[in-house]
């Protein structure tokens, strides 16, 4: 068994959603800090809009406030549809064929320069920004064989070297986050073997594992012999 950690496949690319006022800047970003990770859905919430630069990867991420949020296109959500089934919410972005659910057609005309830039840099196919469901608690740690520093009153973990689970806690768990104020655990996203291999079985792109500690300039965070 090996659990990863979610990461890009370079660090440069990263989206975000396209917004035109700061009352809109401001709504997604409350929307991303105040009602992601908490394992409920969000769709009531959510306004599409079009999501910018992450036009060349099947997966991407979003960056706020320090924590990594993911982006999947159709083709990954098909793919993991049988591995991820009911874990993970998927809020859905603007395309070209829905622009003018952003645009009225008067807007389309009298910005056409500004939004013709826009198109180039938004994905064909249809994407949609990943709410994880499976949201555990720090029971899922194996506290012996882990390396860390621990608040006990604010209960906040930080200072992690090394991190171990504990293999009935994740059993059949393949995209999760785990509850906790500390920074380490704000942007980690932990996936299993089994996820990085339909990664690689079916080429999506814009993921990296590479089999080493991270404190070795990898992303394997755990592993165990069956």
């Amino acid at each position: 068994m090996k659990i990863w950690k979610l990461c890009p496949i370079h660090y440069s690319i990263i989206g975000y959603p396209y917004a035109t006022s700061e009352d809109e800047i401001q709504f997604y970003q409350n929307l991303l800090n105040t009602k992601f990770d908490l394992g409920k859905p969000v769709s009531e919430n959510w306004k599409p809009t079009l999501l910018c630069d992450l036009n060349k990867v099947d997966i991407g991420r979003i960056l706020q406030a320090n924590q990594e949020f993911w982006v999947f296109n159709e083709k990954a959500i098909e793919t993991f549809a049988t591995l991820l089934e009911s874990k993970i919410e998927y809020l859905p972005f603007l395309t070209k064929d829905t622009l003018h659910e952003r645009f009225t057609k008067r807007q389309r005309k009298l910005r056409k320069t500004t939004i013709d830039a826009i198109l180039e840099i938004i994905h064909p196919n249809q994407q949609y920004l990943l709410n994880i469901l499976d949201i555990k608690t720090s029971e899922v740690i194996n506290t012996e064989e882990s390396a860390y520093d621990y608040d006990e009153e604010d209960d906040i973990i930080y200072g992690v070297e090394k991190l171990a689970f504990l293999p009935e806690k994740i059993k059949n768990t393949h995209m999760f986050k785990i509850k906790n104020s500390g920074i380490y655990f704000r942007s980690a996203i932990f996936v299993s073997d089994e996820f990085r291999n339909v990664v690689e079985a079916n080429n999506l792109t814009g993921l990296k594992f590479i089999d080493k500690p991270e404190h070795e300039g990898g992303n394997l965070v755990w592993s165990q012999s069956s």
